[in-house]
């Protein structure tokens, strides 16, 4: 049976896991098919051929990721992606599975554009992020114990080579994947570079990225520990504030409402405390401990708010 578009998007999205936008983890996958290419170069040549394939593989994951991110998080970019699909029309199989929280906006819209040149690529990330090829050029990392030095050399050394280069990639990418040439279409020496400017693109993108939706990042583990314990105290707050909100609902059970809140804390502690034992003595404790409780409190925010939107007085 032929899934619909809507499923394919799902699947896509559980076969990349929790993660949406993987620019460091892509990036170290880039070096290793770089180490794998030098050791096999002289015995399996045509390997080489096979690396831009994978290159745009890895950059198609990151734009996609990067696309549905932005889309989902900030209203602006929601209201500017209007744009890129211009004319589609949502029926009332994407709302169900948007109701059954199995798709999002952001994940239509980076399913729906179109990624196959350097050129759409730019075209799309500036409609996004008005501006792009100028931040893209500046783009440098964005540690937030470096404020002071900012600002730091551009991660980008040569923007029109960069450019030039993937260009490149995506040309023979695409003879390579459709074509059977009678001659070599691709010399083994272009491969560092065609390899270097995927690589460049992806950690000056992300660091764009980084800057529109939160700033500067934390660096070091202590960094990380507090930015992390902020996440969780503005989860709980939220959550809090949901909770009060039920508490007003009329003919609830009150002190049955927080019985079943005080059970998740206790709940919640412990499955933090599990998650967070697989670090446990190590300075990385705080933050996992932070983040498993952040998320399990963003979950339990859902679920409050859902007993209030469907509780059957407030018809």
């Amino acid at each position: 049976m032929r899934r619909t578009k809507y499923q394919q998007i799902i699947d896509w999205n559980e076969r990349q896991g929790d993660h949406r936008r993987l620019g460091t983890e892509l990036v170290r996958d880039i070096d290793q098919l770089m180490k794998e290419a030098d050791a096999v170069s002289g015995s399996s040549p045509e390997f080489i051929e096979f690396i831009p394939i994978r290159l745009v593989t890895i950059l198609e994951v990151f734009l996609r990721g990067v696309i549905a991110e932005l889309i989902d998080e900030r209203d602006d970019y929601f209201e500017r992606s209007d744009k890129l699909v211009k004319g589609a029309k949502f029926d009332l199989a994407f709302a169900a599975h948007i109701d059954r929280r199995e798709l999002t906006i952001g994940d239509f819209v980076a399913h729906a554009v179109s990624l196959n040149n350097a050129e759409s690529i730019i075209s799309t990330l500036d409609t996004l992020l008005m501006g792009f090829p100028a931040k893209l050029r500046i783009a440098h990392p964005r540690w937030a114990e470096e404020r002071h030095e900012w600002p730091l050399p551009p991660i980008i050394d040569d923007y029109d080579l960069m450019m030039a280069s993937l260009a490149r990639l995506y040309e023979v990418r695409h003879v390579l994947t459709h074509e059977l040439p009678s001659s070599p279409f691709l010399d083994s020496v272009e491969v560092p570079t065609l390899a270097a400017a995927a690589k460049s693109f992806i950690m000056a993108t992300d660091s764009v990225v980084v800057e529109a939706l939160h700033g500067a990042v934390p660096r070091t583990q202590i960094g990380m520990n507090l930015n992390m314990d902020d996440e969780l105290r503005n989860e709980e707050a939220q959550l809090a504030a949901a909770m009060d909100e039920a508490t007003r609902l009329h003919g609830i059970d009150r002190e049955a409402l927080t019985a079943t809140q005080n059970s998740w804390i206790e709940w919640a502690d412990a499955q933090a405390n599990l998650v967070a034992s697989q670090v446990e003595g190590g300075s990385m404790y705080p933050m996992v401990w932070a983040s498993e409780k952040a998320a399990l409190a963003r979950e339990r925010r859902e679920q409050v708010t859902r007993l209030i939107g469907e509780w059957m007085d407030n018809q």
